[in-house]
């Protein structure tokens, strides 16, 4: 048994199933006036403090240090902005979209990200796509396909929001950037550094937007109820900078390839919770669809390796910047 892959997977299988937590959490935190905006910037500064907190507390151990960003290599320093970039678009666009749509439709649009790394990998990484993954690809253009129109194919009325759907594409695409562009870490930072870099970069991002779209009232919506701290509090902790960091360190280990098998555990929890909380329970044909893309990503992710970990090579990430 190799334990620092079993390990790994086992951080990323738990941040994502953290992660699957945040639709419901964002839609009751809507529900006490917190809207996604407001909703963002909350999630980013709570998690942000509460990393910045326990790296405060590792240095006066002794026990971490902060590296200078001037430390990290030219290289590497842009391809962390690329990651908080990549972050706080992926925040705003999914929350935008979880209040616009069903939970369900937003996961399993999302879930197309790891086709996206996967013809990425063929045109940056020179691998194969073989007819095993070719028919995947096509697995999970037809599983989107059931997901957006099975409702009307089962009523006959098409009722698609394309702004939530396309937000959830944009968020997909960003999650997808954000996996090339982080597998193999950005030493001297520890994957905590990092996590705070671009979960702080959602929130920085997200308080404008919030008075740009005339919704300050939302920023200081706790102080006036502070009903919205339960979900706040959610949101930043358990749903941002615990799996964030989980996530980044389980990567590191077991590399983008198995991550994005073991995210496939976002979507099951996220829709379970929506079914169980929200009464949004997606129609059969749509079911059958998100299982069609769900299995079409392990199976693009799931091909012949070489080594351990499907990593790039120090220098590849170049052509991604």
């Amino acid at each position: 048994m190799n334990r620092p892959i079993v390990f790994g997977s086992l951080l990323v299988a738990v941040a994502a199933s953290l992660f699957g937590t945040l639709g419901i959490v964002s839609r009751l935190a809507d529900e006490e006036g917190i809207g996604a905006f407001a909703f963002v910037f909350w999630r980013g500064a709570l998690a942000t403090t509460l990393l910045v907190g326990v790296i405060a507390g590792g240095l006066a151990l002794r026990r971490t240090a902060f590296p200078h960003p001037r430390l990290v290599p030219p290289r590497k320093r842009a391809l962390l902005l690329v990651a908080c970039l990549a972050g706080a678009t992926l925040n705003i666009a999914m929350f935008v979209a979880f209040l616009r749509t069903e939970i369900a439709v937003v996961l399993i649009v999302f879930y197309t990200f790891p086709a996206m790394v996967t013809l990425a990998a063929v045109r940056l990484y020179g691998e194969r796509l073989d007819l095993i993954r070719g028919g995947a690809l096509i697995l999970a253009s037809a599983g989107l396909a059931l997901v957006l129109l099975g409702p009307a194919l089962e009523s006959g009325r098409l009722d698609i929001d394309a702004i939530g759907v396309g937000l959830a594409l944009l968020a997909a695409v960003c999650q997808a950037a954000f996996i090339l562009v982080s597998a193999r870490g950005f030493a001297p930072f520890h994957a905590i550094h990092v996590g705070t870099y671009v979960i702080a970069a959602a929130a920085i991002t997200a308080l404008p937007l919030a008075l740009l779209a005339g919704d300050p009232a939302a920023l200081v919506q706790p102080f006036v109820d502070g009903a919205a701290w339960p979900w706040l509090l959610a949101g930043g902790i358990t749903g941002a900078a615990i799996p964030t960091t989980l996530l980044l360190t389980g990567m590191r280990v077991i590399g983008p390839s198995r991550t994005a098998i073991l995210m496939t555990f976002e979507p099951v929890v996220g829709v379970a919770l929506a079914g169980l909380l929200l009464a949004e329970t997606p129609v059969p044909l749509q079911l059958a669809g998100g299982a069609a893309v769900l299995v079409a990503a392990a199976i693009l992710q799931a091909g012949p390796r070489e080594g351990p970990r499907a990593v790039p090579e120090e220098g590849e990430y170049q052509q991604v910047v």
